[in-house]
C-alpha cells in the first residue's frame, strides 16, 4: 500500500485522539479565551493551512456569532500594518503541520510583540518553534503525513478547528456529532472505497470540479488542491451554483464534478446536476440524505452528519 493511501484509509484511527486529545484540552482553551475579552478571531495559515482557515472564518461567525477573518500569514507578514487595525483584541488561531512555517512564525511574532495578541496553535510535531511563542500549542503528532502531499494532517486540523469553535461556542450537539462521524468512520472509509473504485474504473475525466458552499468552502478548495498534488490532475473549487457563472463553460465529458450538497436546496441542486450531466460529466454528490435523490451518476451518503460543518471530515 502507498504511503498517502494507508494515511488517508487508517485516518479515523488519528481522528479519534485528536478528538479525545482535544476534549481534554478544552478547559486549557476556554481558560486562555477568557484571559482577555476578545472581539474577534483571527484563523492565519499558509497552503493547505489557509485553506482550512477560510472555513474556520465562516463557522466561527455562523455558529459563534463573533466576527471572525481569515488571513494568509505571508500577506499578513508583508502587510502588517494594513492588517493591524483589524488584529486588535483578536483572538489569533494557527493551524501547522510542522510548527516552522517562517510566515507563521513571523506574523505571529509581531502580532504578540506590538499588539499583544493572544495564539492558539495547532501543530503536528512536538516542540515546534511555533509550540514556543504560542500561549497555547495543541501538539497533535499522530496526525503528522509521512506522504508529500498532505492527507491525514489535512483532515486532523479541519477536525481541531471545528473542535476549538464548538468549545470555545458552548455547541455540545456539533461536538457530539462530530464524535460520532469518528466512531463510524470506518463504515464511511469502506463505503467510499467501493464507490471510488468504480469511479475510476468508468474513468473518462482528465480534469476535476470541487463543489462546496459555507463552512465547506476552504475544505472544498483544499479537496481541489488534492487532486492537483496527488493526482497531477488539474482540478478547481467554485461555490455551488456559482459554477454556473463562467466557470460552467469549462466543463465537458472530461470532467468529473463532486458536490457536497447540503439538506436544503434540493431542487436547485437537481436542475444543477441536470445541466451539467447534460454536457457530458460525471457528478458525483456527497450528503446527508441516504436516499439517490438529486440525479448523479455515483452518491455517497454521510447519514450521521446533520451540521453541514461536519460534513467536512468525511467529504475531504
Amino acid at each position: 500500500m502507498y504511503i498517502t493511501e494507508n494515511e488517508i484509509l487508517n485516518q479515523y484511527e488519528a481522528l479519534r485522539k485528536t478528538y479525545d486529545y482535544i476534549m481534554n484540552k478544552a478547559e486549557d482553551v476556554v481558560r486562555l479565551a477568557g484571559k482577555k475579552l476578545y472581539k474577534s478571531v483571527t484563523f492565519i495559515g499558509c497552503g493547505s493551512g489557509y485553506c482550512l482557515c477560510k472555513s474556520a472564518e465562516i463557522s466561527c461567525k455562523m455558529r459563534m456569532g463573533v466576527p471572525a477573518n481569515s488571513v494568509a500569514a505571508g500577506d499578513l507578514m508583508i502587510n502588517f500594518q494594513d492588517y493591524a487595525g483589524m488584529l486588535k483584541n483578536t483572538l489569533m488561531v494557527t493551524s501547522s503541520r510542522s510548527g516552522a512555517t517562517s510566515e507563521v512564525l513571523l506574523a505571529i511574532k509581531r502580532a504578540k510583540e506590538e499588539l499583544g495578541v493572544s495564539c492558539i496553535a495547532v501543530v503536528a510535531k512536538e516542540g515546534s518553534e511555533l509550540s514556543q511563542i504560542a500561549d497555547l500549542c495543541l501538539e497533535i503528532p499522530w496526525a503528522f503525513d509521512k506522504s508529500v502531499c498532505q492527507t491525514r494532517n489535512v483532515t486532523n486540523l479541519y477536525l481541531v478547528n471545528l473542535m476549538l469553535i464548538g468549545i470555545l461556542g458552548n455547541d455540545s450537539d456539533m461536538l457530539e456529532e462530530l464524535n460520532t462521524v469518528i466512531n463510524n468512520g470506518s463504515g464511511l472509509i469502506d463505503n467510499v472505497k467501493d464507490i471510488a473504485g468504480k469511479i475510476v474504473e468508468d474513468r473518462a475525466w482528465e480534469k476535476v470540479f470541487v463543489l462546496a458552499d459555507s463552512e465547506l468552502a476552504g475544505i472544498a478548495e483544499e479537496g481541489a488542491l488534492a487532486f492537483n498534488e496527488i493526482c497531477g490532475i488539474p482540478s478547481s473549487y467554485s461555490h455551488v451554483l456559482d459554477v454556473r457563472h463562467g466557470m460552467m463553460v469549462l466543463i465537458d465529458e472530461k470532467t468529473l464534478v463532486i458536490i457536497a450538497c447540503p439538506s436544503n436546496g434540493a431542487g436547485y441542486q437537481k436542475d444543477l446536476i441536470r445541466d451539467i450531466k447534460a454536457r457530458g460529466a460525471c457528478v458525483v454528490t456527497v450528503s446527508g440524505n441516504s436516499e439517490h435523490e438529486l440525479g448523479s451518476d455515483y452518491h455517497i451518503s454521510l447519514p450521521f452528519c446533520r451540521n453541514y460543518g461536519v460534513y467536512g471530515v468525511p467529504f475531504i
